[in-house]
């Protein structure tokens, strides 16, 4: 249910930026990717070069490529599902398929939660860009939306892992990412901290493995 009120809040955003409505429930049929639709609002705005929108996707969206080594495909039947599958792996969905209750889900039962996730989606840039049409010009903050809901997220894994160690790491990655991002290589925070958090956690399992035997 929360893909309402995040929809409602890009299409909402796309309409006031001077971009037609229509490209609202366009993009969540074609794009599907929350994070990088915001952005390609700005992108339309700004009438970025291809090659720059294209590297700035790939930066935004590279968590997907580790969202995908755990990822339950395998229980998805046929090329169509699983080709779905991937392309409809968000970070709710992902959340819900790989840990408490949902980590147990039928291949079909995931496929339903990805289409209903999309169709939410869906229904809400539609809502959002028609009333888009009629907020007044100046109303700000719509493009948080998506920010908010991920600190909504980190706050429930948080509390119900009941574990500080992944928080600190989490901080640290950050701080070196933002480091290397600043005064190394530029655009770089986001690859920086994945893996280095990825190595990290990675560690810290095979640690409490070991430990376990």
């Amino acid at each position: 249910m929360a893909y309402i009120p995040l929809g409602v809040a890009f299409g909402v955003l796309l309409t006031a930026s001077g971009v037609n409505w229509y490209w609202a429930p366009l993009s969540t049929l074609l794009i599907y990717a929350g994070s990088i639709e915001f952005l390609a609002v700005g992108f339309m705005v700004a009438g970025l070069p291809l090659y720059q929108v294209a590297f700035t996707s790939l930066i935004v969206n590279f968590r997907h490529i580790f969202y995908g080594l755990s990822f339950p495909i395998g229980r998805l039947r046929g090329r169509v599902r699983k080709a779905y599958g991937v392309f409809a792996l968000t970070d709710e969905t992902y959340g819900i398929t790989s840990a408490g209750p949902g980590a147990h889900l039928t291949g079909r039962q995931i496929t339903v939660l990805q289409v209903v996730s999309h169709a939410w989606w869906f229904l809400g840039a539609l809502l959002g860009a028609l009333l888009g049409q009629v907020v007044p010009e100046g109303v700000e903050g719509f493009e948080f939306a998506l920010t908010a809901m991920f600190l909504t997220l980190a706050v429930n894994a948080v509390r119900s892992s009941r574990s500080a160690t992944l928080v600190l790491l989490a901080l640290g990655v950050g701080a070196v990412g933002y480091v290397v991002d600043r005064y190394v290589v530029g655009e770089s925070f986001l690859i920086v901290s994945l893996l280095l958090y990825v190595a990290l956690i990675s560690a810290t399992y095979r640690k409490d493995e070991e430990a376990a035997e």
